[in-house]
């Protein structure tokens, strides 16, 4: 019965090194996830109370805040833009990378 290396046709010395090069990137990419534990959700309140970040991974959803507040002024929720925009769906919408939500406000 033959060997492995007997039935392909690739030098031991290239399969030798194909085997290391395949390992270092398995390390690489594990230091990148350890390191990289997830994405970071920062809320901007545009004025209001202070919301703390949240860290989550790809495909996972944001856990409930409590609402920020300002004096003058409602609370309508979360969204990706600035001035407005579509509102960010804490219970539905996934996270895919990290982002800032900005908080959207109505005039009392």
């Amino acid at each position: 019965m033959r060997g492995l290396y007997d039935k392909v046709h690739i030098s031991v010395g290239t399969l030798n090194l194909v085997i290391v090069v395949l390992v270092a990137a398995l390390v690489f990419c594990l230091g990148f996830a350890v390191k990289n534990r997830g994405y970071q959700i920062d809320f901007d309140t545009q004025g209001g109370t202070v919301v703390e970040s949240q860290t989550r991974m790809y495909g996972e959803v944001l856990e409930e805040t409590l609402p920020p507040s300002r004096e003058g002024y409602v609370f309508e929720g979360w969204s990706r833009e600035r001035e407005g925009g579509r509102l960010w769906n804490l219970q539905k919408d996934a996270v895919t990378e990290s982002m800032t939500l900005y908080a959207q406000w109505k005039r009392k």
